[in-house]
């Protein structure tokens, strides 16, 4: 079984004829990508919603996202958004250069998985089970219902030549690519020798999956620290004693922008009334969060309570900002990663949801900190909160905890299941999860009194205690 991991990518994808260095054909009386691939949908029950990706588009997603090279021609089905289905068929200029463009393909694979891990758990379990095969000079994804199928249906295409499956890669040199044909929406930016193929059938050879390699111990990316993130290596260690000799290894992947927003003017103009200076986008956040806070929040409540109504309203009515997948930089509308997307425009990436989490439990006066680490071993930059309840700390995943894809339609056990799975959870349940963080500098969280899984009793505030006081 493929391992799962974070953190996202994916043009809206498709078909194509030529790319790379020319328009060269297969040759030798072959199928050709656009057949093949167009074979494999016509092996899987649905297969709406796949687009082809075609010219210039085409060929920055081969090249750029799937960091292929030495290849003549491809088609490329796939679909958009939160929709993780794809089918990618393409050509190479030999043998050699396709086994190596299979190996560029699982990467992909790999890396389009951590994207909606944690996120998306149905579209990573079809990322987890879809299968990259190579045949000649032939090498295809399929992520896809039924990868069986699809298989099947790509061997039959070439007429008896054997496919090999691949489940052990390592990235492919990028190279520089041409930019995609259409832009996105408004973002903001996160930061040939031919040979003839084979007439013998060959044997399928069946590679073992490929072992993770133990990362060293890195610190979080630098930024603004609201609440704080990660201290840098020369702060003091808070767990120095902490053995992680058994703790996943955390290599920080550093390939999205993780710099926590600044909400000090904010919290400055809650605290005095005075909102002169306060920039326009600041303005509107903090309007905002005078209205929610009055809806959710009352003198009356505790804590933990009003940690929970903060929590509830962001899965309630924050979403996933899906556009990142949809180009290749990997950036979301505008705000997506501060409390302004989350909070004013209802959508958001991981750190959206945690510095919304974070500023509404600042203003609450909920002690609170973000922390930047990552996902999937260490594939995917991840983010999420810790609450200190009663003086011991808590974990808050409030974005995974926003995965369920139809909660309206789904019975409330599901929701439940979905919507508390990392609400007040454990540092070792974080790190069962596929969390992963700079475990000395940030406080370990081994309480368990105020987690709570959505159907048992609410833990009641114990007498005498911050959480308790009103």
């Amino acid at each position: 079984m493929k391992k799962v991991l974070l953190c996202a990518l994916l043009l809206c994808l498709a078909l194509t004829a030529c790319g790379g260095g020319g328009e060269e054909e297969a040759g030798g009386g072959d199928p050709g990508p656009e057949a093949l691939a167009r074979a494999v949908l016509d092996s899987q029950e649905d297969a709406g919603g796949l687009e082809p990706l075609e010219g210039d588009a085409l060929s920055a997603h081969l090249n750029e996202a799937c960091g292929l090279e030495d290849w003549t021609s491809g088609a490329v089905y796939a679909a958009s958004g939160m929709d993780a289905r794809e089918i990618a068929v393409v050509c190479f200029e030999s043998e050699e250069a396709a086994r190596t463009g299979a190996e560029a393909l699982e990467a992909y694979r790999l890396d389009r998985e951590a994207a909606f891990f944690g996120y998306a758990p149905e579209e990573a379990d079809l990322l987890e089970q879809a299968a990259v095969v190579c045949s000649g000079r032939y090498a295809a994804l399929l992520a896809c219902q039924d990868p069986a199928a699809a298989e099947a249906a790509f061997e039959d295409g070439l007429a008896g030549e054997a496919a090999e499956v691949l489940g052990e890669a390592s990235p492919a040199p990028e190279e520089p690519t041409p930019a995609p044909a259409t832009e996105p929406e408004e973002t903001e930016a996160a930061p040939p020798q031919e040979t003839e193929p084979e007439t013998e059938p060959e044997e399928t050879e069946v590679v073992p999956p490929r072992e993770t390699e133990e990362a060293p111990e890195g610190t979080a990316p630098a930024g603004e620290t609201q609440g704080p993130p990660l201290p840098p290596e020369t702060e003091p260690a808070v767990n120095a004693d902490l053995d992680i000799s058994g703790f996943p290894p955390f290599d920080p992947p550093n390939e999205a922008e993780m710099e926590i927003y600044d909400t000090s003017a904010i919290l400055t103009a809650w605290e005095t009334g005075e909102e002169d200076g306060l920039s326009d986008k600041d303005e509107e956040i903090l309007a905002r969060c005078r209205e929610i806070l009055e809806e959710i929040v009352t003198d009356e409540m505790s804590d933990f309570e009003k940690e929970l109504a903060v929590h509830d309203w962001i899965v309630e009515n924050g979403e996933y900002d899906d556009t990142v997948y949809s180009n290749a930089s990997r950036s979301g509308r505008v705000g997506y990663r501060d409390p302004y997307g989350i909070l004013v425009k209802g959508y958001g990436n991981c750190l959206g949801y945690a510095s919304s989490f974070q500023l509404l439990m600042d203003l609450c006066g909920v002690e609170c900190i973000t922390v930047v680490g990552a996902a999937f071993d260490s594939r995917s930059d991840h983010a999420w909160n810790m609450v200190r309840l009663d003086g011991e700390w808590y974990c808050v995943d409030v974005v995974w905890d926003d995965s369920l894809a139809d909660p309206e339609n789904a019975p409330p056990s599901t929701v439940a299941r979905y919507r508390y799975r990392y609400f007040n959870v454990t540092s070792d349940r974080m790190r069962e999860t596929d969390h992963q963080w700079d475990y000395l500098h940030v406080p370990e969280a081994t309480a368990t009194y105020y987690h709570w899984d959505g159907t048992s009793p609410l833990p009641q505030p114990r007498e005498g205690t911050e959480s308790g006081a009103a």
